[in-house]
C-alpha cells in the first residue's frame, strides 16, 4: 500500500505555496545571499579562466574492451607485457613534502619501517611527511585546520563549511600553471579527462585544485551472483525483475544469521543505488529554470518507503547501524551478507580480496513499483566532492610540487603506475597468470603498501578498468557500465561553486542520512518526511538553491 505522501504534500507541509510546489525555486526568485561580498567564490561575473586541456596518454596499452566518451572505461584484460618509464628524471629536489590525505583502512607502518613510503620517497625524490586520517574523521580534521588557517604543502580537500573562504584565502591559485595549455608542462596531469576538471569546478572563475579521477558509473548493487543466481535473484538487464518478485527473492536469502542486503552505520542503507531504481533524479536537478533537491520528489519518496518495507521483512543486515565499513566488507567477503552497495572502486577491491572465493557482479535496476523508468546517478569522475589543494608558495616550490603530483599521476601501462598503486614487487606485490600485480599479505593487512599509504588520494592516473587475474569481473564491470550509463543522470550542481551550498552541504547530507535511518528503522515514520524537508530548507536548502541557480545560469549562459 502506497504511503500517500507526495512531493506536492512535502512541500505544502513544508509551507511553500503550490504555485512553487511545481517547480521548486523560480531563477527569478534567486537572490544574491548565497554568492555575494567578500563570500562570493561563484562564476557569475567573472572572467573563467580556461579549463586545463585534455591530452590523452598515448603510450600506453591497447584496451581489449572499448571505453566510450560518455564514460564507460575502457577494459584491459590482460596485463601490458612492456612497462613504459613514465618519469625521465626524480621530480622533486630533495625537501620535505608535508601531505595530509585519508584512509579506509588501517594506519600505515612508521616511515622508517614501511618499505612502500620509502620506496615512494626515492621515486620523487622528496621526503614525504605524511599524515593519513581515518576517512570518517577527515572532515573534522580538516574543520579544524581551516579554522587555524594552518594546512599542510599538499591536502586532500573534501566538502566542507569553510571551503568557501579557506580556499582561495590560504590555497594556491593554480591557474597560470595549469589553465589551459599551461598543463602541458604536467602530461600525467594533462591526461585527467575534461569531465574531472568540471565537476572539480573553479573559485571565483579560478582553478585552486587538482581533481582525483574516478570512474563516472558511481555506486550500484554489487552482489554475490553465485548466490544471487541460485535464489533466481540476479537481474542482468535494466528493468527485468520486477520489484515484487526481487523482494522475495531478498527473502529467500535471509535468515539464520545471514541477509540478502549489507548495510553500515553511514550511507543510508544503500539509497543512492535503490532511489535511481524508483526513477529518482540525482542530488540536484533543474525544472524550468529551478533547483530540486531529490529529497524534495516522489520518486525519492517511494525508494524511500521500499526501504522500509525490506527493513521489516529483515533482508537488511541485522544491527547495520552498529558496524563500519570495514565490518561490511568482512561480511560480504565472509559470506554473511550477499550485497551492498558501493563504488567501482570497491568491486574491484573485493573482486580481489574474495579471491574467486564466489562470483562477484552487478545486479541491474528492477522493475519499480511506482510505473516509472528506472535511471542510474552518475558520479561526478571524481573521488566525493574533493580535489587536493596546494599550500601557497613560491613559484619554483609550487612547480616543484605540481612535478611531484604529475608523477603520481603516471598512468596505467607506467613502471610508476605500478609502483604508486601496487608498490615493490616481491614485497608488496607478486606477479599473477597475466604477469600483473597481486598483492601481499603485506599490502592486504599488514600495515605497509598503497591501499594502507594511499598517496593516489593526493593524485592519481585516470582509474583503467583491469584487476589482476580476473578477466571475467572486467567483462562483468565492463558490460553494467555500458547498460547504466546510457540511463545515467548527473547532478547539475556539478562544478558549480556557492558559499551557501560550501557552507550547509555537510549539515544537510548528515540530515538526509540521519532522517533515511530514522525511517527505516521505525523510529520515525515514512509520514514525518514533509518535517525533514522543512528542515532541509531551513538549515540551507533553500539558499542553496537560489545560490546554485544563479550559478547554473552563469555557466550556461548561450
Amino acid at each position: 500500500m502506497s504511503s500517500g505522501v507526495s512531493r506536492r504534500s512535502v512541500l505544502q507541509a513544508a509551507g511553500i505555496g503550490t504555485a512553487l510546489a511545481a517547480t521548486g525555486f523560480t531563477l527569478s526568485a534567486c537572490s544574491s545571499s548565497g554568492t555575494s561580498g567578500k563570500d562570493n567564490v561563484g562564476s557569475a561575473g567573472k572572467d573563467l579562466v580556461p579549463l586545463p586541456a585534455h591530452i590523452p596518454w598515448d603510450k600506453g596499452p591497447t584496451p581489449d574492451l572499448p571505453g566510450t566518451q560518455e564514460g564507460v572505461q575502457a577494459g584491459y584484460l590482460k596485463y601490458p607485457a612492456d612497462l613504459v618509464q613514465a618519469l625521465a628524471d626524480k621530480p622533486g629536489d630533495g625537501s620535505t613534502v608535508s601531505v595530509w590525505i585519508s584512509s579506509w583502512n588501517s594506519s600505515p607502518l612508521p616511515r622508517g619501517k614501511n618499505k612502500f613510503w620509502q620506496a615512494a620517497e626515492q621515486a620523487l625524490g622528496v621526503e614525504l611527511d605524511v599524515t593519513v586520517v581515518p576517512a570518517m574523521e577527515y572532515s573534522k580534521k580538516l574543520a579544524t585546520a581551516m579554522a587555524s588557517g594552518e594546512m599542510p604543502d599538499v591536502m586532500q580537500l573534501v566538502a566542507s563549511p569553510n571551503e568557501a573562504q579557506f580556499v582561495p584565502a590560504k590555497c594556491q591559485d593554480l591557474s597560470e600553471f595549469l589553465g589551459g595549455d599551461n598543463v602541458k608542462k604536467y602530461p600525467y596531469l594533462a591526461n585527467i579527462p575534461t569531465y574531472a576538471w568540471q565537476s572539480s569546478g573553479r573559485y571565483a572563475g579560478r582553478i585552486f585544485g587538482i581533481p582525483i579521477e574516478r570512474p563516472v558509473a558511481g555506486h550500484g548493487h554489487i552482489v554475490n551472483k553465485t548466490k544471487f543466481k541460485e535464489a533466481g535473484l540476479y537481474i542482468p538487464e535494466v528493468g527485468g525483475m520486477a520489484v515484487e518478485e526481487f523482494t522475495k527473492g531478498l527473502e529467500q536469502l535471509s535468515g539464520k544469521g545471514r541477509w540478502a542486503l549489507g548495510a553500515q552505520k553511514d550511507g543510508g542503507f544503500g539509497f543512492n543505488a535503490w532511489m535511481p531504481t524508483f526513477g529518482t533524479p540525482n542530488l540536484w536537478s533543474v525544472k524550468d529554470g529551478a533547483f530540486v533537491n531529490y529529497i524534495e520528489t516522489d520518486e525519492f519518496l517511494a525508494g524511500l518507503e521500499q526501504m522500509v518495507k525490506w527493513q521489516q521483512k529483515g533482508v537488511y543486515r541485522d544491527g547495520a547501524l552498529t558496524i563500519d565499513g570495514l565490518q561490511e566488507k568482512t561480511d560480504f567477503l565472509s559470506q554473511k551478507t550477499f550485497s551492498k552497495v558501493n563504488s567501482p572502486i570497491d568491486f574491484k577491491g573485493n573482486v580481489i580480496e574474495a579471491k574467486g572465493r564466489f562470483e562477484i557482479d552487478y545486479a541491474r535496476p528492477f522493475k519499480p513499483s511506482n510505473g516509472a523508468q528506472p535511471v542510474h546517478w552518475l558520479g561526478g569522475g571524481i573521488y566525493g566532492s574533493g580535489q587536493t589543494v596546494l599550500k601557497k608558495a613560491p613559484k619554483a616550490r609550487i612547480e616543484m610540487i605540481l612535478r611531484v603530483l604529475d608523477a603520481l599521476a603516471a598512468p596505467f601501462g607506467s613502471k610508476e603506475w605500478e609502483l604508486f598503486n601496487y608498490g615493490v614487487e616481491g614485497t608488496h606485490f607478486t606477479r599473477g597468470e597475466d604477469g600483473g600485480p597481486v598483492p601481499t599479505e603485506l599490502a592486504i593487512s599488514g600495515g605497509d603498501g598503497p591501499n594502507i599509504l594511499p598517496l593516489y588520494y593526493a593524485s592519481a592516473a585516470p582509474q583503467p578498468l583491469y584487476y589482476p587475474d580476473q578477466t571475467a569481473a572486467v567483462k562483468a564491470q565492463h558490460a553494467w557500465q555500458t547498460q547504466v550509463i546510457p540511463i545515467g543522470v548527473k547532478s547539475a550542481h556539478l562544478g558549480l561553486r556557492t558559499s551557501a551550498w560550501s557552507q550547509s552541504e555537510e549539515a544537510l547530507m548528515r540530515l538526509r542520512e540521519d532522517a533515511i535511518k530514522d525511517i527505516v528503522t521505525g523510529r520515525k515514520k515514512l509520514s514525518d518526511w514533509p518535517a525533514v524537508v522543512k528542515e532541509h530548507l531551513r538549515k540551507g536548502g533553500s539558499a542553496a538553491a537560489e545560490g546554485l541557480a544563479k550559478e547554473y545560469a552563469a555557466a550556461h549562459k548561450a
